[in-house]
């Protein structure tokens, strides 16, 4: 990708332009930049508004780096007008736009006023006026919708997939006369300690890094201390994915972490037993999706405006999986462990409220 980045910086009146240089992206040059030559020389409670001209939106690696970079520097706030979108269609190219956007930066196609703007502040255009090209304004409005439709709250997760990926039944129903592999997905919301809005993301696994490794990857560039934060997960995690979970939690005590899974993943396996035992010792509250937290994962991650329309046995099939959840925590000895979002004794009368019309010789579902 050839990237070319042009910026201005009020206050102290930068303008430069930065082309990608060999292997780095011009997004990644602005960064070294700017942390080299202002926020080293210039007071540490100086703000910046920074507003970028760019011919491509960032790739995705360059947008979980800006994106981080904001995360750090909240005296900074930055505007990115793009000509064109990269990999627009591209599913994670779209997630880390998203991610960009929830760390603060305003994004928006380039308009006839941008391309003006740019033209004048950084073309060597021996006074000519900016003029422009066929179907500009055509191509803008493209591009606008587009990146409106990407930047959508209601785009974190379309209702298609949540209904296939969450779905807790025991056996994959067809969609269409289709079958769909069920995937590992983890929504996630953190709830800041300042006056911003929830940070929200959507994570799928990535070839060699599970989903939860994303997650701990963006949540430990954060510096965080304080904050609550609440995973929706189509799979329990795996051995190892619970140790790193476990090590992250340690690593801040002062952290409330919650997950909920709709299914658990080779439950019957002492491993993966161990492994949900070590998330409950460190102190990470787990539990089975009900009602209640579908519900809320719909309205913060798929449509906050229309209903969430449970699948049959929704509720019975939370039930039986909370009893093998249950039985695991008994049986590998995790009783002094913090249990879920709610206390022990409210746990314990959830449990004995669900076994009522239940028979005892009921079969269990033996793999979710």
């Amino acid at each position: 990708m050839q990237g070319n980045l042009g910026i201005v910086q009020d206050g102290h009146c930068f303008a430069i332009v930065l082309p990608q240089n060999g292997g780095l992206h011009a997004e990644e040059c602005f960064l070294y930049w700017f942390h080299t030559h202002v926020l080293e020389v210039f007071p540490p409670n100086e703000k910046y508004k920074i507003t970028w001209y760019t011919s491509w939106s960032p790739c995705d690696d360059c947008a979980e780096q800006v994106a981080r970079f904001l995360d750090t520097h909240r005296n900074l706030s930055l505007a990115i007008f793009s000509s064109r979108l990269y990999y627009f269609w591209h599913p994670n190219y779209q997630d880390k736009l998203r991610r960009l956007h929830q760390a603060g930066a305003q994004m928006a196609a380039m308009d006839f006023p941008e391309f003006e703007k740019c033209w004048d502040k950084f073309v060597d255009n021996d006074g000519k006026s900016f003029r422009p090209w066929k179907k500009l304004e055509t191509y803008f409005r493209y591009y606008e919708k587009k990146l409106c439709e990407i930047l959508s709250p209601e785009s974190l997760l379309t209702e298609d997939t949540f209904y296939i990926q969450f779905n807790n039944r025991h056996r994959v129903q067809p969609v269409q006369h289709r079958y769909y592999r069920r995937k590992t997905y983890l929504c996630y919301q953190l709830e800041q300690c300042s006056d911003q809005g929830p940070l929200k993301g959507c994570l799928q696994n990535k070839k060699g890094k599970h989903a939860e490794i994303l997650f701990i990857d963006e949540m430990r560039s954060l510096k965080l201390s304080q904050e609550r934060i609440t995973c929706y997960l189509t799979w329990s995690p795996c051995p190892n994915c619970a140790q790193e979970l476990a090590a992250f939690k340690r690593d801040h005590p002062g952290l409330v972490l919650r997950i909920y899974a709709s299914r658990l993943y080779f439950h019957w396996r002492r491993k993966y037993q161990e492994g949900l035992c070590s998330l409950w010792r460190s102190g990470i509250q787990v539990d089975t999706m009900d009602l209640p937290q579908f519900t809320d994962c719909w309205i913060n991650f798929v449509n906050p405006h229309g209903p969430f329309r449970p699948w049959k046995d929704l509720e019975k099939n939370s039930r039986s999986i909370q009893r093998r959840l249950w039985r695991i925590k008994e049986a590998r000895g995790s009783s002094d462990a913090k249990w879920g979002s709610l206390a022990y004794e409210e746990t314990q009368k959830r449990w004995e409220s669900s076994l009522l019309g239940i028979a005892a010789d009921e079969e269990e579902l033996e793999c979710w």
